[in-house]
């Protein structure tokens, strides 16, 4: 019988699961079930999560070769290429802010200094247990998202123990905004729901102003979306302006993600993303998001 074939494994962590899916070759084939573990932190504090998810990382890297024997290449281990990790975070695990770069801003020293003054002012605390990782720019205000150290180091300690390839890791905001940075409005939100974790990215004159993520108690009900709606407005800066032209485009795979066409007076729209199918699919958040990881 012939194996699996997978140059692709796809992680997907969430605050309560981690889920590794092998790619198969072929694009529209299902993807194969590898891994499904769960996690139970302390407490719902990231230092707590993040630690748990780093237990669950450890068994991962310690699992005996024959647990992925199913996607192993057919060739010689010599001729055969290294398998590529794709890691997708649930955005509750990872800090994502928006940095205003200096006026005259010179080099990427100088970019990294303000995003960890940033995050200290946002967050109260130093920068130094996080990895700082962003899409720098010198002249207009760009997202930053912070790491955990422990918990990319985990993920990197996984994918040298099985001679993986950590090829790519990000949080569920910057997945999904690349897959769809098209369609993000230029004046409105992108909304990314996973599992009970809403992230919402306000953007201005085609420029990024805000990003904001919420762990909601239960799923929530259309009312219960156009206030949050209806808070964000208020909260981004520019709240004073006409709401004239301002959109809502959702995205993600939470089963809640809503319909109507209009939304808190704003023209909404929804796009599930692509390959990632409803929770009675696929069985969990974790395992959306690393179908998210799938190529488009």
């Amino acid at each position: 019988m012939s194996r699996f074939q997978a140059r692709r494994l796809l992680l997907g962590c969430s605050a309560g699961e981690v889920v590794l899916l092998a790619e198969p070759e072929a694009g529209t084939a299902t993807a194969q079930l590898l891994v499904a573990q769960s996690v139970a932190p302390a407490s719902a504090a990231l230092a707590d999560v993040s630690a748990a998810l780093c237990g669950a990382l450890q068994t991962l890297k310690t699992a005996r070769p024959e647990a992925f024997a199913s996607v192993a290449d057919a060739r010689s281990p010599a001729r055969s290429p290294a398998r590529l990790l794709v890691v997708t975070l649930d955005d509750s695990l990872a800090r994502s802010f928006v940095v205003t770069p200096p006026r005259g801003a010179q080099g990427l020293r100088e970019l990294r200094a303000t995003a960890a003054a940033r995050f200290a002012a946002l967050y109260g605390e130093s920068a130094d247990d996080c990895l700082l990782v962003g899409d720098w720019h010198a002249t207009s205000p760009f997202i930053v998202c912070a790491l955990p150290r422990p918990l990319h180091q985990a993920l990197d300690e996984l994918a040298q123990a099985h001679s993986w390839r950590l090829a790519s890791l990000a949080p569920a905001l910057i997945r999904v905004g690349n897959r769809l940075c098209t369609a993000i409005p230029a004046d409105g939100w992108l909304l990314v729901g996973f599992g009970l974790t809403l992230t919402l990215l306000n953007t201005c004159h085609d420029r990024v102003v805000a990003t904001r993520s919420l762990r909601l108690p239960c799923a929530p009900d259309l009312a219960t979306l156009e206030t949050l709606v209806g808070q964000e407005r208020l909260r981004s800066p520019g709240s004073g302006e006409s709401a004239r032209g301002q959109s809502l485009l959702w995205a993600g795979a939470a089963d809640w993600l809503p319909e109507p066409t209009t939304i808190a007076g704003l023209e909404s729209r929804t796009m599930p993303l692509s390959g990632v199918v409803s929770p009675a699919a696929t069985g969990s958040a974790a395992a959306q998001l690393a179908l998210a990881g799938r190529r488009p």
